[in-house]
């Protein structure tokens, strides 16, 4: 990880290094075209937000045109409304270089919303030269059962690899956005993205949050508790401007694709590989539902089919696996990661996932899906994400004989029986050693 240090020290003073803007910054001052797409809630939306008073900055500094498309979404009071970005706006016109930003911002939405199959324009873009994920103020309910945050960081963990896996090495960046004005609601999931931004290699990181608390959360920043008006807009642009001038130019930086690090997966059957039975070896399930093999939906060629999961009327249906065993001795007294990359049908409830686990004394339920692609009874999202938990610490008196570590996978899990039977999709599930989860995919 490479902090940024927010301009608190002027840029003339520091030693200039490789982060995220160094491709962007090498482009431009070699006069080249750029392009950046940015992942964003409703604090970007604005005409004169965070990332349009950024752009301009960039421009002056190099005499570029500045051209803009910005999600269309929002546009109209329908929730169908256009899945598009709306006509291009020229915000500079130069003698220079020509900076192209993709602001997909969504009042209301939240990290893996780009990610949905009918959001998928979001993404038919041009290969960006930085992807900036500047979400969190939607994502705050996520529960810290004892102080863990893994549920806060798989709201971001999951959409970062998939855009990574999208545009594999493109830099890319995260912000902590802003304090609230007038309580502490955001503190979670500030850690959250701190710690993300720890565990993840060659994740660049601006910390906006504390350019606003260096100010006292001063109320001339702010429109209301959670939005930044125009002067608080400047001030995370001002932010982002800071770490581009203190970046080294160069283009070898990249950001690794987490899905594809290599890894041993301490799951012995994560593949579905073993399917003798009526079920892959090692897994069953908790209620009358089904499990079948799909053919026709896989994540990629290299897969010969995924395991389809169906409720078939049953809110309690769900997939188990205990970690009994030399699976559970792999794991005890060590930090582990888990991923599970699913596919979500649309008209079906988006998936519960939980890892059920012990660590600092007590058994913990969490929630590895949780805010991924909306909250747990909504419905029409569809499209590819990863689960995760990670850097679990696993308590060393476990028993590895016991079943007091386990994963359950609920299709559709509810206060009511499920309306569809569309099914979930599973591909892979990987447990790995270490803060950051593995993918071990090729392309």
């Amino acid at each position: 990880m490479i902090g940024v240090s927010l301009g608190l020290v002027p840029p003339s003073r520091t030693v200039p290094s490789l982060n995220a803007f160094s491709p962007l910054r090498a482009r431009l001052i070699a006069g080249q075209n750029t392009t950046i797409f940015i992942n964003a809630d409703s604090t970007a939306y604005a005409d004169s937000g965070p990332f349009h008073q950024f752009a301009m900055m960039l421009g002056d500094l190099h005499n570029a045109n500045v051209v803009l498309y910005r999600w269309a979404e929002w546009q109209t009071s329908a929730p169908t409304g256009p899945k598009a970005y709306a006509d291009p706006v020229r915000l500079r016109t130069g003698a220079g270089p020509t900076i192209t930003v993709y602001l997909a911002a969504l009042p209301g939405g939240m990290a893996g919303f780009m990610l949905a199959d009918h959001r998928a324009n979001a993404l038919k873009i041009p290969r960006p030269d930085l992807c900036i994920m500047h979400q969190g103020h939607n994502m705050q309910s996520f529960e810290a059962p004892g102080g863990i945050l893994s549920s806060g960081r798989a709201t971001l963990l999951g959409p970062l690899g998939m855009t990574a896996w999208r545009w594999p090495g493109v830099a890319q960046l995260i912000t902590t956005q802003n304090p609230w004005r007038h309580d502490n609601g955001y503190d979670k999931v500030y850690q959250a993205i701190l710690d993300v931004a720890r565990a993840h290699p060659g994740l660049t990181l601006v910390d906006t949050h504390a350019a606003f608390m260096a100010r006292n959360k001063d109320v001339a920043l702010y429109r209301d508790n959670i939005h930044p008006n125009d002067a608080g807009a400047g001030l995370v642009a001002q932010s982002l401007f800071s770490a581009f001038l203190a970046a080294a130019p160069g283009t070898s930086f990249e950001t690794p694709c987490w899905p594809k690090l290599p890894t041993t997966n301490l799951i012995a059957n994560g593949d579905f590989t073993d399917w003798s039975g009526l079920l892959p070896a090692g897994w069953g399930l908790s209620a009358s539902g089904s499990a079948v093999k799909a053919t026709d939906v896989t994540f990629s060629p290299a897969f010969a089919y995924s395991l389809a999961l169906r409720a078939n009327g049953n809110q309690a249906v769900g997939l188990l696996h205990y970690f009994r065993g030399p699976e559970a001795a792999a794991m005890i007294g060590k930090t582990i990661s888990f991923a599970i990359l699913y596919r979500h049908s649309e008209g079906q409830r988006l998936p519960f996932i939980m890892l059920i686990v012990k660590s600092g004394g007590i058994s913990h339920t969490i929630n590895m899906s949780a805010l991924q692609f909306g909250g747990a009874e909504a419905a029409g999202s569809s499209g590819w994400m990863w689960a995760t938990a990670n850097e679990i610490k696993i308590d060393p008196d476990l028993n590895p004989d016991g079943f007091d570590l386990y994963l359950h996978i609920y299709p559709a899990f509810g206060i009511s029986p499920p309306s569809s039977d569309e099914p979930l999709y599973i591909q892979r599930i990987i447990a790995t050693e270490g803060p950051l989860p593995k993918g071990n995919l090729s392309d």
